[in-house]
């Protein structure tokens, strides 16, 4: 079964693409990109940006493109809208994405709930929201 979104519902409380610690992602985000934050000192990559590496505590962060493809951790079908913008969507998916580089990103899935598996692959899409969002979901390839 292929996923049709019903809408392109996204929650009203959109990200602040202009906020420096992350205006680099949302811009490569923008060009259907996948970055992810690498420390400068030890190499360690991650999503969410964060100040200070967690592993080394180096302050030598910067941006890098990382493959857009991983597998499916563990998810949840939501049954209730946790915002009321959401309401036309459910049920909809939202998993954790283990990236091929090691990345952990928490997102929305294109899937339907019935096709969403432990271990499966999944590429990188994206809702585009508006000229300066766009949001950051997974699909099956």
């Amino acid at each position: 079964m292929t996923y049709a979104p019903t809408s392109n519902a996204t929650p009203q409380n959109l990200p602040d693409v202009t906020d420096p610690a992350t205006a680099a992602f949302w811009e490569a985000a923008r060009e259907h990109r996948l970055l992810a934050q690498s420390c400068g000192a030890c190499g360690d990559l991650r999503y969410p940006a964060t100040e200070i590496c967690p592993r080394c505590w180096s302050d030598s962060q910067s941006w890098v493109p990382i493959a857009p493809t991983g597998e499916l951790y563990t998810y949840v079908v939501y049954h209730r809208a946790l915002d009321p913008s959401m309401k036309d969507e459910i049920p909809y998916v939202v998993g954790r994405v283990l990236t091929d580089d090691g990345v952990v990103f928490t997102v929305r899935l294109d899937l339907e709930p019935d096709e969403a598996r432990v271990g499966m692959r999944l590429v990188a899409s994206w809702n585009d929201v508006t000229d300066a969002v766009s949001l950051l979901r997974f699909a099956a390839p």
